[in-house]
């Protein structure tokens, strides 16, 4: 996996090539639905990347402990401001579900405090330098 994303957008939709095994590509067919729902891809990619990252992280911490959980369910939202009549996402608010036996809490509230700083999330609380060239074709 070279870690190289790629996108290309047409007036009839778009294409995201993510590189990856298991993710492959994800076409968005724009002509499917009106302009009304098109909004908000972007914001929805950034929401599922912050979850994958921290219920991943937590799975994996909790298998490293011998607790072999039945679920993990997780909902996030953008949070959203305007600034000068610009729209910015502010925070990204996430709620975490663990289906554990009981034996197991201690372990599961161990491992809650140690995932925070999963490496996405971690990013984007302490704010992340984007560098863009933009050329013509």
């Amino acid at each position: 996996m070279s870690g190289i994303v790629e996108y290309e957008q047409t007036p009839a939709g778009f294409t995201v090539r993510t590189g990856h095994p298991l993710l492959g590509d994800i076409h968005v067919d724009l002509q499917s639905v009106g302009p009304d729902y098109r909004k908000g891809t972007a914001q929805a990619f950034l929401v599922s990347a912050a979850l994958n990252c921290l219920c991943g992280t937590l799975s994996v911490a909790l298998l490293a402990r011998g607790v072999e959980y039945r679920r993990i369910h997780a909902t996030g939202k953008a949070v959203k401001e305007e600034k000068g009549g610009i729209s910015y996402v502010t925070g990204i608010d996430l709620d975490i579900s663990v289906e554990v036996d009981d034996e197991d809490a201690d372990v599961l509230a161990h491992c809650l405090k140690i995932v925070k700083g999963c490496m996405i999330t971690r990013s984007i609380m302490e704010g992340v330098d984007v560098n863009v060239t933009l050329r013509p074709v």
